[in-house]
């Protein structure tokens, strides 16, 4: 598996793989008609005459979803998934709680300062409407399948990648009810061509298991990734994503097993594994008495009611995934990154400048278990 390296503008690092994912039934039209797409596989039907004429029947009317969708990326995956589902409902599951020393030894990866500024690799998510640009989304095959290839999707204008060599890009596309998740791409006047990418249907779990997608532990971004709006509401309904330095093979559920295991091993087997959950044992008790700002309270309760799991390697330690200054600024939109987050971080000790520790600044090991969950489906 190819590793790519990031060092972002204020010296931090990150790293995305991709491989291959399983087949999916696509039904994608392959005309535009009055600026929608037709999103159902066309139909022949044998006339009297003996010619064939093209039925293309309509698009799906897109399922309602709890405002504001452009903002709060999760809701348009199911609530089955596992990063819907809380600790106590997967502990009741069956989730096995691992030795102290596995989360001893990925804790010992360090919680080094992340950049959240538009210069970061964080990762950038659009959500395009039925009157945005329609462009021809590819991905490459030279690495492993990609069953968003050819994909024609509608784009906000102006939305690039992050700017960074991982150059990430999602778009949760709500004409065909698809998020479409990219690696190292570009965005040009017809086309998103990227390296690596993948499609995540509206109502699924978010997950694949061939490696079709943009991160290697397998999650859509808009699953897991902890977007502005949500720490404005006080408010994240879903487990969070963990970026790390390394991780051990075997892959686990809920990540991909078929994506060729680990590429940034940590020298061992077994934990810490792609797939293993992060859990924080306080209480709300605990968290609303703690000196953190609002935001990293928001990211607490998070933690500690579905926990995160780990999803790439390649960072200079363990840090937590978040939207993108771009999702705002690249389509015109002032972000409440720079305007209110950051400041409160920074003014509650959380950040300095334009980097955060994830929160993670006044916590270590024993404030954590590692879980692994039951096996499930994709």
């Amino acid at each position: 598996m190819l590793s790519t390296n990031v060092v972002d503008a204020a010296g931090r690092k990150g790293s995305s793989k991709m491989g291959s994912r399983n087949e999916k039934a696509k039904t994608i039209g392959n005309a535009i008609s009055i600026g929608l797409l037709a999103l159902a596989t066309s139909v022949v039907v044998s006339c009297a005459s003996g010619t064939a004429a093209v039925v293309v029947p309509p698009p799906p009317p897109p399922p309602t979803y709890v405002a504001p969708l452009p903002w709060i990326y999760s809701q348009i995956f199911s609530s089955s998934s596992p990063f819907h589902t809380t600790v106590a409902a997967l502990k009741a599951a069956g989730a096995t709680t691992l030795p102290q020393a596995d989360m001893v030894s990925l804790w010992s990866q360090g919680t080094p300062n992340q950049d959240l500024s538009v210069d970061s690799y964080m990762y950038p998510v659009y959500v395009s409407l039925s009157t945005d640009p329609v462009k021809v989304f590819t991905c490459g095959t030279q690495y492993s399948a990609c069953d968003a290839d050819q994909l024609h999707i509608h784009i906000p204008s102006g939305a690039v990648p992050e700017p960074q060599a991982d150059a990430h890009i999602a778009i949760i596309d709500t004409t065909q009810n698809l998020e479409v998740d990219g690696w190292a791409c570009t965005v040009n006047s017809s086309t998103v061509a990227c390296q690596w990418g993948g499609e995540h249907a509206y109502g699924g779990t978010g997950l694949e298991d061939v490696g079709s997608t943009s991160v290697k532990g397998g999650y859509a971004a808009g699953l897991f990734e902890i977007t502005a709006q949500e720490l404005l509401n006080g408010q994240i309904n879903h487990a969070l994503g963990l970026n790390t330095n390394c991780l051990n093979n075997p892959t686990v559920y809920p990540a991909d097993q078929n994506a060729n295991g680990t590429d940034e091993s940590c020298g061992g087997t077994g934990p810490p594994s792609y797939g293993d959950m992060v859990h924080l044992l306080w209480t709300p008790a605990q968290i609303s008495a703690s000196p953190y700002s609002a935001e990293c309270k928001t990211v607490l309760t998070a933690l500690a009611t579905y926990g995160a799991y780990t999803y790439d390697t390649g960072n200079y330690g363990l840090a937590l995934l978040t939207q993108h200054q771009l999702s705002y600024t690249a389509i015109g939109k002032v972000s409440p990154w720079a305007t209110t987050i950051i400041p409160d971080l920074v003014a509650s000790g959380d950040a300095t400048g334009t980097s955060w520790d994830s929160c993670l600044n006044r916590l270590s090991a024993s404030d954590f278990e590692l879980l692994q969950i039951k096996a499930g489906s994709y």
